[in-house]
């Protein structure tokens, strides 16, 4: 036996209507779940990529032969700026044109991290040789510095590299403490050893000033033989240039006195004995 409900028209709109409006929330929260999903989901962005910076390296010889290389600063009509290493400097030179030879001028692009890293290599490498040793470190943690900074901009070097170039720093600061503490020391050191050896050689230098006297005073001596022996010299001479003043003054008379008695003996022989040639007998004219 079938049972039968019977259900009014006016009920029966209410349930429909009702039916309707649930499945219309029903599929609101979903589009609203939905949206928010989509809102909740990760965005993935790109990240620009950085452009790497490059700078100009130049090596070129001069005209009297001299290789000079260098970053270029500038490049004029007329001459180049270059930064140069020398020794533990960066120098900054500037070129005439006329004084290079420009057949063997080369100019590259290289990056400026790469040129960075290079000069922390440079520096690093010249540390312990006991030249200049706190510019040696101090730029080559500059370099490093500088060549970490830049590979930090740029996505071309990945985190490894960076860590490699913090380890360098850390490796030259350590041992920068070490090079502080061993110079120390060995300043120390020799302080202590001069200090040991003070009284032996301020003894020595005694000795030395004594010889040093002692050889003074037989120079004396001998400068004053010397000057002895010159006296008693220009004695003997003055003697002897006065005996032959006389000498020379008797000569003079003893001629003196032969040239009046031959002018007399002329004379008399001419009174005796005139020339034939003569008229009036001996009675010259």
């Amino acid at each position: 036996m079938k049972t039968i409900i019977a259900i009014s028209a006016p009920a029966f709109l209410v349930i429909a209507f009702s039916c309707c409006l649930y499945a219309q929330t029903s599929q609101n929260e979903t589009a609203v779940e939905t949206q928010q999903r989509a809102s909740e989901k990760p965005r993935i962005t790109t990240r620009p990529r950085v452009k790497m910076d490059f700078v100009k390296v130049v090596d070129c010889h001069l005209r009297n032969g001299k290789l000079v290389f260098g970053k270029l600063l500038s490049e004029e009509k007329n001459k180049i700026t270059l930064e140069q290493l020398q020794e533990s400097r960066l120098v900054v030179f500037t070129y005439s044109k006329r004084e290079i030879d420009t057949r063997t001028m080369h100019i590259k692009n290289m990056p400026e991290f790469q040129y960075y890293l290079d000069l922390a290599e440079y520096f690093s490498g010249r540390t312990w040789d006991f030249v200049d040793d706190p510019d040696d470190f101090i730029l080559a943690i500059r370099s490093y510095e500088k060549a970490k900074q830049l590979a930090a901009k740029s996505q071309r070097w990945n985190g490894e590299k960076i860590e490699q170039i913090e380890a360098k720093i850390k490796r030259l600061q350590s041992d920068r403490d070490v090079w502080i503490r061993e110079t120390t020391s060995r300043a120390e050191l020799k302080k202590l050893e001069f200090e040991a050896e003070i009284d032996a050689r301020i003894a020595e230098l005694e000795d030395k000033i004594n010889a040093g006297n002692k050889q003074l005073e037989e120079s004396m001596k001998h400068l004053d033989d010397i000057s002895d022996g010159i006296e008693d010299n220009y004695k003997r001479l003055g003697r002897i240039m006065s005996e032959r003043d006389g000498d020379f003054t008797r000569q003079l008379d003893i001629l003196r006195q032969r040239t009046e008695l031959n002018r007399r003996l002329i004379d008399r022989w001419w009174w005796m004995y005139p020339p034939p040639h003569l008229p009036g007998g001996g009675v010259s004219p």
